[in-house]
């Protein structure tokens, strides 16, 4: 997962007052509460295929489950390497590894086209401001053209990647400005004009993997939805408890549902804790995220 954390202003803090907070530590839920739910999606759906959508490494993905479960799997992730990694570690037999098919591309379609605009744009000019906002005026006028894959499937899965879907072209446009104007990428992390198109740029890539999500469902098929809404850090106390400063919104809104319309219908929910390097000692930091999960059917037509 990305470093959230280094999102400057493009997600906004949800403290309801003035931290610190004190919470009780918590165990990491993540990979059994993600397979329980998905499971039980798999069960719900008929038994013909599944698509997995930013499959990544596979950690939270019941994969021999699922590959006896259904005739066919397709996975897809941005990163082959990763991908295969998170294959291999899946304890896979010859027979369950024949059932899936590997689909490589970027979910947003648009990533790739926007970091090589905004190379030109990099390379045309030597004022900084300028550049900055060419570079917003770019992400203001392109369109998200959505996943690169067809067909529809009995059942569709995307554990915790509608949160990402922005971070490849957020951290390639840093990089890019930064190997451009040396020492200058503050310019870039705090200008309102770029923060603003790329919140935007954001919003449009989630809703639009939505309706993708929508688009390639069978009739009568079923969808797993989870991301980490909110993510906070924390940080170990002499008292055994985790000190953090608050929560900060990893979408646009705290609660997964919101992105929901009269297309799908929630038939399974779940929320959990997500623990990334949990704090074994006072002063140690670690970080939280508040994992939302649902199971979706859409109606009929």
């Amino acid at each position: 997962m990305s470093d959230p954390m280094n999102m400057n202003k493009l997600y906004q803090p949800d403290n309801v007052a003035a931290g610190p907070y004190i919470r009780d530590p918590v165990p990491c839920q993540q990979v059994a509460e993600s397979k329980k739910l998905i499971l039980a999606a798999a069960e719900w759906a008929q038994p013909g295929s599944a698509l997995i959508l930013g499959a990544g490494h596979c950690a939270e993905l019941p994969l021999k489950e699922l590959a006896a479960r259904f005739e066919n799997i397709t996975l897809n992730d941005i990163d082959n390497a990763v991908l295969d990694e998170g294959l291999s570690a899946a304890g896979l037999t010859d027979e369950e590894r024949a059932k899936l098919t590997i689909h490589i591309a970027d979910l947003t379609g648009v990533t790739e086209s926007l970091i090589s605009r905004i190379e030109d744009i990099l390379s045309a000019d030597r004022d900084p401001q300028a550049v900055i906002e060419a570079m917003a005026h770019l992400l203001d006028t392109a369109l998200v053209p959505g996943m690169p894959i067809t067909g529809k499937y009995d059942l569709v899965i995307a554990s915790c990647v509608l949160s990402q879907l922005h971070f490849g072209l957020l951290h390639r446009a840093r990089l890019a400005f930064d190997r451009q104007f040396p020492g200058k990428d503050e310019l870039l992390a705090d200008s309102v004009r770029w923060t603003s198109a790329l919140f935007e740029m954001a919003r449009r890539m989630e809703q639009r993997f939505i309706d993708n999500l929508a688009d390639h469902v069978a009739p009568g098929g079923f969808i797993y939805l989870s991301d980490s809404t909110q993510i906070c850090e924390v940080k170990g106390t002499p008292e055994g408890k985790w000190e953090t400063a608050g929560t900060q919104r990893m979408l646009r809104t705290r609660y997964i549902t919101d992105y929901l319309d009269q297309r799908f219908v929630s038939v399974g929910r779940e929320r959990w804790d997500w623990v990334v390097t949990p704090p074994l000692q006072p002063g140690d930091i670690g970080r939280v995220y508040d994992v939302q999960g649902v199971v979706l059917r859409t109606w009929r037509t």
